[in-house]
């Protein structure tokens, strides 16, 4: 499930910094330090977005400086997704500022101010005044409607297919834009699987779907006969225990809505037991109720609430010289730490030592030519993870620690 997530706010020129920020606003991450300038003057008078943007970003809408973040609001991906951005772009920074605040209104629908626990405070982001029309925009558009489980239906053919697009194809946890990225395939990757009729790819492996648009029958393969249709999935349990798989952790509320009062907090990987009713867990020890876009139904079994090693599955990483968090995760199963996602100080330590250098949690310049003679790759003199060095290190991973 998608959590809002944005960088720690800024003011003036935007540092680069170890740390992840969730839920929608900015809590600061490990070792780092928050600066809470002042608004300039001229800022109350703009319209609260532009006040969060200058918040957030620098006012800088089109910003992707490669943590894992995007856009004057510094989206989180899976939030981007699970919010509907990609009907109007695959990022956030891609996206005009215009049809960022759409899905930002989307969020404060959802979560409400204090989704952004900081900047909301400094901009005076209220629910009337962040849900009102941009101006020189439209109306703010609904939030999607969460997409139905895809209806069971009659394979059109089954067999060998190659990425036509040159730019690759994005797999999906589900057969539509609407689902989250969860792999790549590079341009000319055979693919082996069954266009359903809904125009979709589902991988015979099991890795997800991919657009029939962008694939292309390999020449001379005949598609094997149609399968039976495999049962539909479980659905997620409503009760039992839950994991907060927001970074910055859940607010609990006296009630199943952000109209509710704050009551109490969970930190991220805190375990509740309790019920999801109408998107909202409520938990079985009556301090109230938590919102059910940022927890996760625990599974199989007991234990602590980090899941590293290879005992799960993971697919390639998309090589974009961006260090999201799927990247970090393989980064994370290469060090031998529990694949949180989260760029920490914890994960930092453990890749310093991985790499042979000082575990201080602070990556520097000798971290940095470290990582760099053991991916081969020439050192530049760089101090902080560069795109040359990401793209590398995805690479890297790819051949690596995924396989």
């Amino acid at each position: 499930m998608s959590t809002a997530a944005h960088r720690r706010p800024s003011t003036g020129r935007l540092r680069r910094r170890a740390g992840r920020l969730t839920l929608a606003g900015a809590v600061a991450g490990a070792g780092s330090v928050v600066v809470l300038g002042a608004p300039a003057a001229q800022a109350a008078e703009q319209n609260v977005w532009d006040r969060m943007a200058e918040c957030e970003s620098g006012g800088r809408w089109d910003i992707n400086t490669g943590n894992g973040f995007y856009g004057g609001l510094q989206f989180w991906h899976p939030t981007w997704t699970g919010f509907g951005g990609t009907e109007f772009a695959p990022y956030a920074h891609q996206a005009t500022k215009v049809q960022q605040i759409t899905v930002a209104q989307r969020v404060l629908k959802t979560q409400g101010p204090g989704a952004w626990p900081v900047c909301s405070v400094r901009a005076g982001l209220t629910m009337a005044n962040g849900s009102a029309p941009y101006p020189g925009g439209s109306a703010p558009a609904p939030a999607p409607a969460p997409a139905p489980a895809p209806a069971p239906a009659p394979p059109a053919a089954s067999g060998t297919y190659t990425v036509t697009a040159s730019a690759g194809a994005n797999i999906r946890s589900g057969p539509s834009t609407s689902y989250g990225v969860v792999g790549g395939a590079a341009h000319g990757t055979r693919l082996t699987g069954q266009i359903s009729t809904n125009g979709w790819l589902k991988l015979a492996n099991g890795r997800g779907w991919v657009s029939g648009d962008i694939v292309a029958p390999v020449s001379g393969s005949t598609p094997a006969p149609a399968p039976a249709p495999a049962p539909a999935p479980a659905p997620a349990p409503s009760s039992g225990t839950f994991t907060v798989t927001a970074a910055a952790g859940a607010n609990i509320r006296s009630g199943p809505s952000t109209s509710h009062a704050v009551v109490g907090g969970a930190a991220h990987g805190t375990r509740l037991t309790g019920q999801i009713s109408n998107g909202w867990l409520k938990l079985s020890d009556g301090r109230g109720w938590v919102s059910g876009t940022i927890v996760a139904p625990v599974t199989g079994g007991s234990g602590g609430s980090g899941s590293g090693g290879s005992a799960s599955s993971m697919a390639r990483l998309v090589v974009d010289g961006s260090r999201g968090p799927l990247t970090v995760k393989a980064v994370q199963r290469w060090a031998g730490v529990s694949e949180t996602g989260r760029w920490d100080s914890t994960t930092i330590k453990a890749l310093q030592r991985t790499v042979g250098t000082t575990a201080d949690g602070s990556w520097g310049p000798a971290s940095q030519a470290a990582l760099q003679a053991k991916i081969g790759l020439s050192r530049d003199g760089s101090t902080y993870m560069n795109h040359r060095t990401v793209v590398a290190l995805q690479t890297w991973l790819n051949a690596n620690v995924i396989g």
